[in-house]
């Protein structure tokens, strides 16, 4: 435990180097104001909110999504659920060619996303991406990463297709990161589009019933072969699957 604890330290000090950041401690983290991206450096703009570090940590210094494990040589790349556009930073410095769009149905982050698109080189769309086309209701939390949305003709936020989010990129994707606060569920049940999805890096949530197997059983049924799955708790984890190889 003590030597894994180790390790991630060393990797965490790793990739802020190469952010051009110092990290020693979580205790004494601070959110850094620039960072390089594609080795220049740029300002970015994230809010001071609870909580806000630890996505920094998790996503840029832990590689949650799993993006060294990929070739570089990836060419799109869609975000479900991007927040502020943390993971669009850290997939443009291992996709330098990629193209990248991102989907965050939350209007108060928009300014973030704005800024966050000028230096990683991605697009963003402020929407939520379901089953079909429609409009849904959000559940904004203290916390913007678990804001959660309910499907309703009554809601003022766009939605669109899975499908019709694959089709603006190009008709396939390479890598799906998707982490939208439960609605995945929804994505699994147009299962003809994930056949255009050639990896996938997933946070599922289980807290309408669903179970970490059953999640597994329907991310293989998809088709994919899964390559690491991490159950966090209760009521989420994470998958790394991909179509092609196991990834790690």
């Amino acid at each position: 435990m003590l030597i894994n604890k180790l390790v991630q330290v060393f990797q965490r000090k790793i990739r802020a180097k190469k952010l051009g950041i110092e990290f020693n401690r979580v205790a004494n983290f601070n959110l850094p104001d620039n960072l390089l991206v594609q080795e220049k450096r740029h300002q970015v703009n994230v809010p001071s909110e609870k909580g806000m570090d630890g996505e920094f940590i998790e996503v840029l210094l832990d590689d949650c999504y799993g993006v060294e494990q990929l070739s570089e040589s990836l060419m799109t790349i869609l975000d479900i659920g991007a927040n502020v556009g943390l993971f669009p930073i850290a997939a443009r410095n291992r996709f330098p060619q990629a193209v990248i769009h991102a989907y965050e149905p939350n209007p108060n982050l928009e300014s973030y996303l704005k800024h966050q698109s000028k230096i990683a080189n991605f697009t963003y769309f402020m929407e939520a991406v379901g089953a079909e086309d429609g409009k849904v209701v959000l559940d904004i939390r203290e916390v913007s990463g678990k804001t959660r949305s309910t499907v309703s003709a009554s809601g003022d936020i766009p939605m669109v297709s899975f499908r019709r989010a694959i089709d603006r990129i190009g008709g396939t994707v390479d890598l799906a990161k998707v982490d939208c606060e439960g609605a995945e569920w929804l994505l699994f049940e147009d299962r003809d589009t994930w056949q255009l999805v050639q990896n996938l890096s997933l946070e599922y949530h289980l807290w309408s019933g669903h179970t970490h197997a059953e999640t597994r059983q329907v991310i293989e049924d998809l088709g994919f072969r899964i390559g690491k799955q991490t159950p966090i708790d209760k009521w989420y984890g994470s998958i790394l699957a991909s179509r092609t190889h196991n990834p790690q």
